[in-house]
């Protein structure tokens, strides 16, 4: 069988798994509880990878409703909880278009900054249990709840602009916040159901303010300090549309998304320190 996830510890108590679609989820273990953040593409056993690390109850939470961090929301019993405003969005997402495109992604990966190429899937992948996995058993969940796992304590933080309903975790004792995909060095803000610019700014503004050490993304693996914010910070208050290169992607067909740098760099400079960049379509600034 191909090794789907990879399992990293980090802090005590939390582990980050990463998959070959370059998505991470964190697992959280308390002294009573554990809790599941995202639940990724699903391709692989993703319950038996979290079932062989604990067997304490389980909270799962998805950090917004993307097919990238919801389709494996399927192989859990668990209530899986996500802001109400992308709960439809998390139905679509995972419903059986959307997984029939993963599929095809995954069984043809071209992705150079991973450096995957070819077929992922594991070789025990049901395909048809797959797609009709559908969306898990939702509850909302909203700004201000708190899950109390025994001595790991995590905060929900709305942070709203990649969609209406991204949130956020903050790990209270460790003071590191999980952002998923509301901040990140290629940010997206060209989907139908992205934000505007503006709102994003403001989500960069309370985040800021927020009492914290570290950040965890969910396409990074290692722990950012809360110092790096000013790279996407300064990204968002330059954006210039009209110096931007053209995002080809099937997914912009028709939104004329723009990938905008922050100044100095170039969409070549992608993965270097400092580097940032989001990219917008001009409905949403």
């Amino acid at each position: 069988m191909k090794g789907f996830y990879e399992i990293t510890p980090k802090e005590q108590g939390h582990f980050r798994i990463g998959s070959k679609m370059g998505v991470f989820m964190d697992l959280f273990v308390g002294k009573e509880h554990a809790l599941l953040f995202d639940t990724g593409y699903g391709f692989g056993n993703l319950k038996e990878e979290v079932r062989s690390l604990t067997n304490l109850p389980l909270y799962i939470v998805n950090s917004h409703g993307h097919v990238d961090h919801t389709c494996g929301n399927f192989q859990f019993e668990e209530t899986v909880y996500i802001h109400e405003q992308d709960m439809e969005m998390c139905r679509v997402h995972t419903g059986e278009q959307m997984r029939k495109g993963a599929v095809a992604n995954a069984r043809n990966m071209k992705d150079e900054h991973l450096g995957v190429f070819g077929d992922i899937l594991p070789n025990d992948f049901q395909e048809e249990q797959y797609l009709k996995g559908g969306a898990g058993n939702l509850a909302p969940v909203k700004e201000g709840d708190s899950f109390d796992l025994g001595g790991v304590t995590l905060t929900v933080y709305e942070m709203k602009g990649h969609t209406p309903g991204s949130i956020g975790l903050l790990w209270e004792e460790e003071k590191t916040l999980m952002v998923g995909d509301a901040m990140n060095p290629f940010l997206w803000l060209f989907m139908p159901e992205a934000l505007t610019l503006d709102d994003y700014r403001r989500t960069l503004v309370k985040i800021w303010s927020m009492n914290f050490s570290y950040f965890y993304m969910s396409h990074s693996l290692e722990r950012e300090k809360k110092e790096t914010m000013v790279d996407y910070m300064e990204t968002a208050r330059d954006l210039d549309y009209e110096q931007g290169v053209s995002f080809d992607s099937p997914l912009a067909a028709g939104l004329d998304a723009r990938i905008c740098t922050r100044k100095g760099y170039g969409v070549q400079d992608m993965g270097k320190p400092g580097f940032a960049s989001i990219v917008i379509s001009k409905g949403h600034f």
